[in-house]
């Protein structure tokens, strides 16, 4: 067996018959590391999250590119993106996490109060409730949370057989209000199209309908709600959408695919401020819009919830988060 200890393209690789094999496993450190930079876009924005340095963390995520032997990111002066190998790798480094803090919490042992369970779609899990619990964090130390991220049915489900204490769901128009939950709207959004540098669609005004439910598109393969709704506005006008091209794990993901393969994807308006977002142009279809609203989803009273959930729904409640989508946001630069 042959051994290759350089730690650059294909370092900490040891070579076996046709293929390879990392002589060691990547650190659950280095993957939360690495989860943190796709996210936020940036190895400083990563680093603060984690309370380590700057240097200390890119050499970290340098470590780990060295033991999966490829590049994870593309690095530029305004921030990471990732590469299709990274996106690859992020939904089953986000599972594993998942994973490890569920193994972490059972550790901490009876003494620990229970973390507060919010499930949430991809969507609101990634870029807004890291925001909104940093904050909280600041107000009270004491307050632990696991977010469990999954479709908006998922989450209903969870909250329904009461394994989570409060759920984050878009709001189905088609489908009728649920008894067992009490609710507020808490984010409008919209569906729009992100299109890749030199793809037909780039200098167009609109995408044309009929082009467009023609079209096939990288999407998030667990927020089920932005099909839902591109499908039935397309059956309104007697279209049925393609099968997507690509089911993703992750909005950042998603726009790191649809960069790497040159196909057009279906993204939330949240996406736009996000640096993954950078060397898109995004775009409405003629005639069309795509809105939906996310709803913080409960049972019973919020008084009655009590101690920590109560702490957190409320704070939830109480922030002027509810706004409609913002046109100036969809620039065609």
């Amino acid at each position: 067996m042959g051994y290759n200890g350089n730690q650059g393209q294909g370092g900490f690789w040891a070579q076996r018959g046709a293929g390879r094999i990392p002589v060691r496993e990547a650190e659950v450190f280095e993957l939360r590391a690495f989860c943190a930079a796709a996210t936020l876009g940036s190895i400083a924005a990563a680093a603060r999250s984690l309370h380590v340095s700057q240097p200390a963390l890119s050499k970290r995520l340098r470590t780990l590119e060295a033991v999966a032997g490829t590049r994870l990111f593309d690095r530029s002066s305004r921030g990471v993106t990732l590469t299709p190998d990274g996106a690859h790798l992020f939904g089953a480094a986000r599972r594993l996490l998942t994973t490890a803090d569920t193994v972490q919490a059972l550790m901490r042992g009876p003494s620990e109060p229970d973390p507060v369970r919010i499930a949430s779609t991809p969507v609101i899990a990634e870029l807004r409730l890291p925001e909104v619990l940093a904050d909280l964090a600041v107000l009270d130390a004491s307050l632990s949370v696991d977010v469990i991220v999954g479709s908006s049915t998922f989450v209903r489900e969870l909250l329904r057989e009461e394994r989570c204490d409060l759920g984050i769901a878009a709001i189905d128009p088609e489908r009728p209000p649920d008894p067992l939950f009490r609710g507020k709207v808490l984010w409008r959004d919209e569906v729009v199209v992100a299109i890749p540098p030199g793809h037909p669609w780039h200098d167009l005004p609109v995408i044309p309908l009929e082009e467009f439910a023609s079209a096939e598109f990288v999407q998030d393969g667990l927020s089920a709600s932005s099909s839902r709704i591109v499908a039935a506005a397309l059956e309104q006008r007697g279209l049925e959408p393609r099968p997507p091209v690509a089911l993703i794990s992750s909005p950042a993901a998603v726009m790191a695919v649809a960069r790497a393969t040159n196909h057009p994807a279906l993204i939330s308006t949240m996406s736009l401020d996000s640096s993954q977002a950078r060397g898109l142009v995004v775009k409405r279809v003629e005639g069309m819009n795509f809105d939906r609203e996310f709803a913080l989803l409960w049972r019973g009273s919020v008084p009655a919830l009590g101690g920590p959930v109560m702490t957190i729904a409320q704070y939830l409640l109480d922030l002027p988060f509810a706004r409609s989508r913002t046109p100036g946001l969809l620039s065609e630069g």
